[in-house]
């Protein structure tokens, strides 16, 4: 690196990391610094719960602004988004305010609060890969399923028919999902309900992941507040990942051996 981009600094790169979460500049060197020694999902995540605490609060706050409603009346308030779209605003006295917060989130910011929220939540952001697709699977279909219903539909107990469609869904749902053709969103949605299907044939009784996205507003700002899983994600986890044997034929095969003196 050249000489003004190299880091003389005592500051570790956990430290530097808590900088960017907080919405501190770095400069240049320190910036480089982190680059090369952090873990790239840290630094993402540092950059995300940057982002939301300061450029996301800003619109947020701004488009309320615009309808009369001041910063000071938001403070406190927790805002909660569940795998099917809901969205429920508390820590607000007043009714009105409360109705304009949770229109905006739905009518805007839903999609992108969840982003932040399955980038910043460890609860998430730590899952294998595998778990991560399922979960996050989950999600996009209870979100699609309940805006093109307006049902809550229960995943727990789909199924794939001999031919290949989806089993178990209403018939609004079922003719969508099984009927149309060439729609790359629904193709997205018939894949993940595959995966969804799969996955819950394998984890049994442990349930389907589901989480809610939750978020405070404290100091004028967003921060995530992670509600965890209403499962068992370690269990699921070792459930879904495949278990190497220390003999992978040990079961397969048992010989016996005639001692020979």
């Amino acid at each position: 690196l050249p000489e003004e981009k190299q880091y003389k600094g005592g500051r570790t790169v956990d430290e530097l990391l808590q900088d960017m979460a907080e919405g501190k500049t770095l400069d240049d060197a320190e910036t480089e610094y982190v680059k090369i020694f952090a873990n790239m999902k840290d630094f993402e995540k540092a950059q995300q719960k940057a982002e939301l605490k300061n450029d996301f609060s800003e619109d947020f706050v701004k488009d309320l602004e615009s309808k009369g409603i001041s910063r000071d009346e938001l403070e406190g308030m927790q805002i909660k988004i569940e795998s099917n779209g809901n969205v429920t605003v508390s820590g607000i006295e007043d009714k009105e305010v409360r109705e304009q917060v949770q229109k905006l989130v739905e009518e805007k910011y839903s999609d992108r609060m969840y982003q932040y929220y399955t980038g910043i939540a460890d609860s998430v952001g730590n899952l294998t890969s595998n778990t991560w697709q399922y979960a996050t699977d989950v999600q996009e279909v209870r979100r699609y399923l309940k805006g093109v219903t307006g049902e809550d539909i229960s995943l727990e107990n789909l199924y794939l028919t001999p031919d290949g469609k989806i089993g178990g869904l209403p018939e609004k749902a079922a003719n969508l999902i099984n009927k149309t053709k060439d729609n790359a969103k629904i193709e997205r949605i018939k894949d993940a309900l595959i995966n969804i299907i799969g996955h819950n044939r394998t984890s049994g009784d442990l349930g389907i992941p589901d989480f809610t996205s939750e978020f405070q507003f404290s100091n004028g700002a967003f921060s995530v507040a992670d509600s965890g899983f209403t499962v068992d994600m370690a269990a699921l986890d070792r459930r879904l990942t495949p278990q190497p044997h220390d003999n992978m034929y040990s079961d397969m095969y048992e010989y016996s051996f005639r001692k020979v003196l």
